[in-house]
């Protein structure tokens, strides 16, 4: 930088430092003129009033966890492998991994990981169902290598079971891919 751009550089540093100080800086007169005037009792909304008639709120709806039936492990594999191999339709992707609502692209990012990292998954038995979830057991390779007590959790949602998103972005994060569906 030559020295007429530092000069120019070190004075607008200095107006925008004297523009800031001086907007914050007010009398006292000023301030305690305006803390009277802007001080009012806030009414039934402040004072945590209810109005009758009015419904302030409530409960959340509970949601209600589907009750599928325990899938087969020969299902689960079925549904996996097509979705490792990349034949799923736009459709069908939102019903293979949980939360693919978030990020239209997690179950190709799912398969690119898969691929990139030559991810098998055999499930070899199925835990049972509860609240929703399921834990299978499962062969995992990745690049040749087993990997020890390797499991696949799954997700009852809507009217299938899902791959839970923890496992899929375990997946593409180990691609170095990122996902919306994926951050903490």
């Amino acid at each position: 930088m030559n020295n007429r751009s530092m000069k120019t550089a070190a004075a607008l540093v200095a107006i925008v430092a004297a523009l800031g100080l001086s907007a914050c800086s007010s009398d006292t007169d000023s301030t305690s003129k305006s803390a009277e005037t802007t001080t009012s009792k806030g009414g039934a909304f402040e004072t945590g009033d209810a109005k009758s008639g009015k419904e302030e709120g409530g409960e959340p709806a509970a949601t209600t966890v589907p009750n599928l039936p325990k899938p087969t492990a020969a299902e689960l594999n079925a549904r996996l492998t097509k979705a490792l191999t990349g034949q799923l339709t736009g459709d069908e992707k939102k019903t293979y991994i949980e939360d693919a609502d978030q990020d239209p692209m997690l179950v190709d990012k799912f398969v690119e990981a898969a691929k990139k990292n030559n991810v098998k998954v055999a499930i070899t038995t199925v835990g049972d169902p509860a609240d929703g979830k399921l834990k299978a057991n499962a062969d995992v390779t990745i690049d040749g290598t087993a990997v020890k007590d390797a499991f696949v959790d799954f997700v009852a949602e809507d009217d299938s079971w899902k791959v839970s998103h923890v496992f899929a972005c375990n997946i593409v994060k180990s691609a170095k891919l990122d996902s919306a569906a994926c951050q903490a």
